[in-house]
């Protein structure tokens, strides 16, 4: 089962009720005397019971006497030569006074009843832990001891045995609970700084916390080498991803340089392509790597200008991109990366292009969201495309063939690189054929 905060704070609370409920019935018995009285009949009791007996002849007594037996009081004859005499006796004591008064001379002797061998008990256990003694005259002879029992354990404090048991077990269970409670209450503070914990940005300021068991204080410690060692690697895997680009970047400019001497045009041009493919590839595998770990840059930008300014240098290059509607809203502002909006465009352009032969694109902006559909004119997506093409490495043309190219990496960048910017990709059919919207939200000034 799991506790949440409430849930702690019920069971604090149930066993504070708890604890206080065996509190208020111990000052019950304490405040009453229960017990002392419990092991002290009242004196009228026993003076009828005396008027009762020596009114009865000898012979019929102890019938008598078994009629007044019960759990609580044992009532015995006994000769006048069984009676001890060696033995500490409470007759004067000045508690016991009472029943002098009703009793007179007929009160013998108050005695705590010994225990196995006739140990002797402590004066302090008289009314609680031993039953008393009370032996009585008859008239014409005889003695009537009678001897009021406990209903119940008692311990030496007054109490019914277990009540102080109870009691602690109570107490204890409050203050667990209640340090509980106290330990891990503080971890909510950790856990919602946990969440902003950004690899990419500024460490974030863990919460100090006073715990006092050393595994609370152990994992707050883990969770700072946590954070020191992921921004750690952070910048160790963007420096390396870097590096090797600017490095191959450098090397496929020169191999590009030297390609310019080759002879056959088909073969440059071929060797040509490879090389943009392979700096395409460290483009997105370098944008897909800032965006999966928050490393984009964000500006305010305007997506109408943006698509302008791209679909111009599709036409300048040669690619058959057409602007289906005229953009009439001369400002879409959304807050993100240019580079990887540019990316995300040219990647969707682009396969619009390879296996559609045209690509149309539109913008839309409906309340809080502009929308770039880019459709071409191929055969469309089945329902199973929809979904796998957006994963890495998969391609709706299958063949390797020079005239598509592409290891099908352009729709998962993509979608990477739209999801850090807070929208949505899908594909669908349209009139012309396959289609695929971006969804990006806009900015909205406070």
């Amino acid at each position: 089962m799991r506790f949440g905060l409430t849930a702690r704070l019920l069971v604090i609370g149930a066993s504070a009720l708890l604890a206080v409920w065996i509190t208020v019935i111990a000052s019950f018995y304490w405040t009453n005397d229960l017990p002392r009285i419990a092991t002290r009949p009242p004196p009228e009791q026993l003076k009828a019971i005396v008027d009762l007996v020596s009114s009865i002849a000898p012979a019929e007594r102890q019938r008598a006497v078994q009629a007044l037996q019960s759990s609580i009081l044992e009532v015995r004859l006994v000769s006048n030569a069984g009676v001890p005499t060696k033995r500490d006796d409470l007759t004067e004591s000045p508690e016991f006074a009472i029943y002098h008064q009703f009793l007179g001379d007929k009160l013998l002797h108050i005695w705590v009843r010994a225990g196995e061998n006739d140990v002797r008990v402590p004066q302090h256990w008289v009314g609680t832990a031993r039953p008393l003694d009370f032996w009585l005259a008859l008239d014409n002879g005889g003695v009537l001891v009678a001897e009021a029992r406990t209903p119940f354990i008692v311990t030496l404090f007054g109490l019914p045995a277990g009540m102080g048991a109870g009691l602690l077990g109570t107490l204890f269970a409050c203050i667990a609970f209640y340090m509980l409670h106290r330990e891990i209450k503080p971890l909510t503070k950790l856990a919602t700084a946990v969440d902003r914990i950004d690899p990419s940005g500024e460490p974030v300021s863990l919460p100090w916390i006073r715990a006092t068991t050393p595994e609370i204080a152990a994992l707050v410690r883990a969770f700072h080498r946590l954070q020191t060692r992921l921004h750690a690697m952070t910048r160790s895997r963007m420096a390396l991803i870097g590096g090797i680009q600017h490095d191959v970047r450098s090397f496929a400019t020169r191999l590009r340089l030297r390609l310019e001497q080759l002879p056959d045009h088909e073969e440059r041009e071929r060797a040509t392509a490879d090389i943009a493919d392979m700096i395409d590839l460290l483009d997105n595998a370098l944008l897909t790597s800032r965006a999966g770990v928050g490393a984009l840059n964000e500006e305010l930008l305007d997506v109408a200008e943006l698509l302008r300014a791209e679909i111009v240098d599709f036409r300048s290059s040669g690619l058959p991109v057409v602007l289906e509607t005229e953009i009439v809203q001369s400002e879409v502002w959304v807050i993100g990366d240019r580079l990887a909006l540019r990316r995300i465009i040219g990647n969707i352009v682009d396969n619009a292009v390879k296996y559609g032969r045209w690509a149309h694109v539109a913008l839309v902006v409906e309340g809080n969201t502009a929308s770039i559909l880019v459709e071409d004119e191929g055969p469309g997506f089945s329902r199973e495309e929809t979904e796998l093409l957006l994963e890495p490495f998969v391609r709706a043309e299958p063949s390797r063939a020079r005239r598509t190219g592409g290891a099908g990496l352009g729709l998962a960048v993509a979608r990477a690189l739209v999801e850090a910017h807070g929208g949505t990709i899908s594909l669908a059919n349209g009139s012309w054929g396959g289609s695929v919207s971006v969804a990006l939200p806009l900015y909205i000034s406070d």
